[in-house]
């Protein structure tokens, strides 16, 4: 059924604005009647402008939010239409709130709330769709909205504890840099003419860091465009189908950092999997939906490999395993979730597992890293500011010899 953006007002004058699922635009003009609106203009979904695209960015947590609220209010036995009113009417964003009232107008005009919300893929992404639809088939819709309250808790908590983990060693690395900048940029340069002006012989160390001033000094514009460049290239290279593959596979088996995304990764694999094996997709289409929120196209093209070969009748741990990208202990217990029929539970052991373990690693990985990085940039200062006092030293026992 097509699906039209439109434009409707009220006996009041008030405009509204949203989309609905009609057959045609006389069918969009019956359903708006039907609420008491008077249809101003209706456009077809794929050629309209998204409504709501450019007012607000709608976080995770306000569906998060959403999702629990909703999960409450039919548990109470409120029915879909009403509980969706209610919450429009307590939303404080005001695109959600709008995306609220519009999923409620198409629930009221007689589509799904898989459907509806479908619609709205910049406040519910495919995968949220898709758990929702399966919620809707099974009869099991407060239960799957549980499970999916919480899978979105766990994936805002997570990147909450990447963002405290990355502040530090991130502002570290920016203030020093920055204080790097400015000494071989302005203050070296100063002393430089002091030194040739005094015409002793200056140490070794001393020549490099002035060779490196007086690089940054004549070539620094230059080398900064060069970086730029270099940076908007790489940016161009990810956006296609190889070279993101290939910038994966690079990030995967960075020291350290890999292991963090691995662990990141096969984490979003088992909880994605084991929500859609819980609310009763069917496990192909599972992989297929997963494959799509896996962000490491590595990791995404081995879960692709595996769905293709689930296909043809192979084995999912089977397929995993033969890549060599998961650890042998998940492939090793989901054979035997597959085995003895009960993968949903091997599924929720890997996700605890891993919600174990990929704090710890982030704490242990930014552990190293952090007194590594100031370590390497304290060195680069204090080696400069070294050699500069050796210099001032070797001028000052000159300038005394010579009196």
């Amino acid at each position: 059924m097509p699906r039209y953006e439109y434009s409707a007002i009220d006996d009041y004058g008030k405009k509204v604005r949203g989309t609905l699922l009609a057959p045609d635009e006389n069918g969009i003009r019956d359903i708006l009647a039907s609420m008491g609106l008077h249809l101003l203009q209706a456009v077809e979904r794929s050629a309209a402008a998204n409504f709501f695209s450019f007012r607000g960015k709608i976080r995770r947590s306000d569906v998060i939010q959403f999702t629990y609220q909703l999960k409450t209010l039919l548990g109470a036995g409120i029915s879909i239409v009403v509980a969706l009113g209610d919450l429009a009417e307590q939303a404080e964003h005001p695109v959600l709130k709008e995306v609220i009232q519009d999923v409620r107008r198409n629930v009221q005009a007689g589509a799904g709330l898989s459907d509806s919300l479908g619609l709205h893929s910049e406040a519910f992404p495919e995968s949220y769709v898709s758990i929702v639809r399966a919620g809707e088939t099974t009869g099991n819709l407060e239960g799957v909205l549980a499970d999916l309250a919480e899978f979105l808790t766990w994936q805002e908590e997570l990147a909450g504890t990447i963002r405290q983990a990355t502040y530090y060693p991130l502002t570290v690395v920016s203030a020093v840099m920055g204080l790097v900048f400015i000494l071989f940029t302005f203050v070296f340069p100063r002393f430089i003419k002091i030194f040739q002006a005094a015409q002793v012989e200056l140490p070794l160390p001393t020549r490099i860091v002035i060779a490196i001033s007086t690089f940054f000094r004549d070539y620094g514009m230059y080398l900064l465009a060069f970086f730029l460049l270099v940076y908007v290239a790489l940016r161009l290279y990810r956006r296609t189908a190889a070279g993101s593959l290939r910038v994966d596979a690079w990030k995967l088996r960075f020291p350290l950092v890999g292991q963090l995304i691995r662990s990141i990764e096969i984490s979003r694999f088992s909880h994605f999997l084991g929500l859609l094996f819980r609310a009763g997709v069917e496990t192909v289409h599972s992989l297929w939906v997963v494959e799509r929120v896996i962000g490491n196209r590595v990791i995404a093209s081995v879960v692709r490999t595996a769905r293709e070969e689930l296909t043809a009748g192979g084995s999912l741990s089977a397929a995993l395993g033969k890549s060599g990208e998961f650890p042998p202990m998940v492939v090793r217990m989901l054979s035997a979730g597959e085995s003895s029929g009960r993968l949903d539970d091997t599924l929720e052991n890997v996700s605890k597992h891993y919600d174990r373990e990929v704090p710890k690693t982030i704490k242990k990985t930014f552990a190293i890293l952090e007194p590594a990085i100031v370590v390497f940039l304290a060195t680069v200062v204090l080696g400069a500011a070294l050699s500069f006092f050796l210099a001032l030293y070797k001028m000052v026992g000159a300038m005394g010899g010579s009196s």
